[in-house]
């Protein structure tokens, strides 16, 4: 036997020795979360916990000194949640569908591969099946950073006493999915408005004339297309993986770094952690000063505000809601002040949660 595959055979044995031991503090470590389980349902308390998830990530992207990178100890971590969560109580957990979705791929990385995935054919589905118990949670998007405000989403929090517990950011990219790989055969291309939007330009200089169809998901498009075996589809490169379909073209977004801001739905709140964030929905009297008024209150206090959007109401024409998010927990001295005084200038207020910030942690 040669030095190298001497020197080989000694590596290979030292990893086998440590597969040994991981394998044993993984289980041992699984064996404390069945306890921690069992004491959270004695106690009727939440079994996905954000809070504790974000404390997780912060320690072991703390310890992580290579030479595998920070995010791929946390990828392995965040598995290792997933089944443990898994062992104390399998959650059911709702997504805009079908599966390959950008959603079932936010889900995915949020939760893990453990949990029931369960898909629902439109946004509002997702919030009335957690309203209704039949999901412990709902993964829905929000807001994307070249189109803006999920509409169907902000007008479901007022339809719903649902809370915000947690959010995260997924990186969007999208492919041109098929079987017809000669663009000038293609008629007709399936997407998502959103998405279609988000891929006007390249649409507009390499298929001038297809006919778009709006689709109610990316994956739906995806769908379509291996059913009816015409057309292209604007989809995830995953959602062609299922769905059997050729990438003819691939990052086809006009943008780079587009960005979509998921959150993570139930009926219960989160604690307070380290870096937090609140979001809150109101309307105001019809009249000068008003909105002026409320922003001032964020101004005095002090408040960092990260978003503000407005939304119609459907019973009165020219009046609004504002969904404004700002950096704090409700616990926090300063927000309650602040929240008490918002309200007080408000026709209609509704704290739609405080939740741990995604913060730097991508997904």
């Amino acid at each position: 036997m040669s030095s190298a595959e001497e020197e080989l055979k000694k590596l290979r044995a030292g990893i086998d020795s440590l597969d040994t031991e991981i394998i044993a503090l993984i289980q041992k470590r699984a064996g404390f979360a069945q306890e921690i389980g069992r004491v959270k349902k004695e106690s009727g308390g939440p079994i996905y916990r954000p809070d504790r998830e974000k404390d997780v990530y912060e320690k072991v992207t703390k310890l992580s000194g290579g030479p595998l990178p920070a995010s791929v100890i946390r990828a392995i971590y965040r598995e290792m949640m997933s089944g443990t969560i898994a062992l104390e109580h399998p959650l059911k957990i709702g997504f805009l569908g079908p599966e390959g979705s950008f959603s079932h791929s936010a889900l995915r990385a949020k939760f893990g591969s453990s949990i029931d995935a369960v898909p629902q054919t439109s946004i509002p589905d997702v919030f009335r099946m957690v309203e209704e118990g039949k999901l412990d949670y709902g993964v829905v998007p929000v807001e994307n950073s070249t189109e803006g405000q999920v509409s169907s989403t902000l007008d479901m929090f007022l339809e719903t006493d649902l809370f915000v517990y947690s959010e995260l950011y997924q990186r969007i990219s999208f492919s041109l999915l098929g079987f017809e790989t000669d663009l000038s055969a293609v008629k007709k291309i399936y997407g998502i408005r959103i998405g279609n939007e988000q891929c006007r330009n390249w649409i507009s200089a390499n298929l001038p004339s297809v006919e778009v169809v709006d689709t109610s998901s990316t994956a739906m498009a995806a769908k379509l297309v291996s059913e009816r075996k015409d057309g292209l589809a604007i989809a995830s490169k995953i959602a062609g993986e299922i769905y059997g379909l050729n990438v003819v073209a691939e990052g086809i977004e006009d943008y780079s770094g587009n960005t979509t801001r998921f959150l993570v739905i139930g009926k219960t709140e989160s604690p307070k952690t380290k870096e937090d964030k609140t979001s809150i929905v109101f309307s105001i009297p019809n009249q000068t000063g008003s909105l002026f008024a409320v922003l001032k209150t964020f101004n005095e206090i002090p408040v960092n505000l990260t978003k503000i959007e407005s939304r119609p109401l459907k019973r009165n024409l020219w009046e609004y809601h504002f969904f404004v998010d700002f950096i704090g927990h409700k616990e926090d001295p300063k927000i309650a002040e602040l929240l008490e005084k918002v309200k007080s200038q408000c026709t209609l207020f509704k704290l739609l949660g405080s939740y741990p910030t995604a913060g730097s942690f991508p997904t």
